[in-house]
């Protein structure tokens, strides 16, 4: 069996899948392919063009909602998408909240922040980060902190796909000089303390600086 994830671990999305799998204890080899890929080999793939794509032996997929799915489809322990039927649900809302509301805002300060004049050598534009920590992040922190737990795991009593996908959307905010706070968003702060504490994401994001080291 082998197992390989086509995108660039500093994305968010294939930071998803590289938890899940990390998670389940699956192991994998990471190709480094940027978004926008032009390449025939990459294209015929993905024909979004866009990052991670799941390569199991013959088969692919892309999008890293479907990866995760089909991830907890074939290797099913431990499980990171809860049994009852309303926990689930739940958990798959609060994945897509994070995957479109929340990382809108994330990778925006990642842009600005970090992607562009670190890596890119493009100046920040303030009045674009203003406008995020303005108006952008408030509503969406306010949201989270509402469903937020006092202690545990965003949905049920176990880890899922809903943690997974709040979590790396934060640690692309990290990138980006942010950090929420804690008076503001007590149950939230709280949380990601908790979560960005865990052997599972301290050995990711040790991962992640090798790669910008290389």
């Amino acid at each position: 069996m082998t197992i390989k994830v086509h995108g660039h671990p500093l994305s968010p999305f294939v930071r998803k899948v590289l938890l899940t799998l990390e998670i389940k204890g699956i192991e994998y080899e990471s190709i480094p392919v940027f978004p926008g890929d032009s390449s025939p080999q990459f294209r015929a793939i993905s024909p979004l063009g866009k990052i991670p794509i799941l390569q199991h032996d013959d088969f692919t997929t892309p999008d890293s909602s479907v990866i995760c799915r089909y991830l907890e489809r074939v290797f099913p322990n431990p499980p990171i998408y809860p049994a009852d039927p309303k926990l689930e649900a739940r958990a798959l809302w609060v994945e897509e909240y994070a995957d479109t509301k929340v990382i809108e805002n994330c990778a925006g300060l990642f842009q600005q922040r970090f992607l562009f004049p670190k890596m890119m050598g493009k100046p920040t534009d303030q009045a674009v980060v203003d406008n995020i920590l303005t108006n952008g992040m408030p509503p969406v922190l306010a949201y989270l902190e509402s469903i937020a737990p006092e202690s545990g795991y965003f949905v049920g009593n176990a880890l899922s796909i809903a943690d997974i996908a709040v979590v790396t959307c934060f640690l692309q905010a990290q990138y980006g000089d942010f950090a929420v706070d804690a008076k503001q968003y007590p149950k939230l702060a709280r949380y990601l303390t908790g979560a960005f504490a865990s052997p599972i994401v301290t050995g990711r994001m040790s991962k992640e600086r090798a790669a910008l080291g290389s």
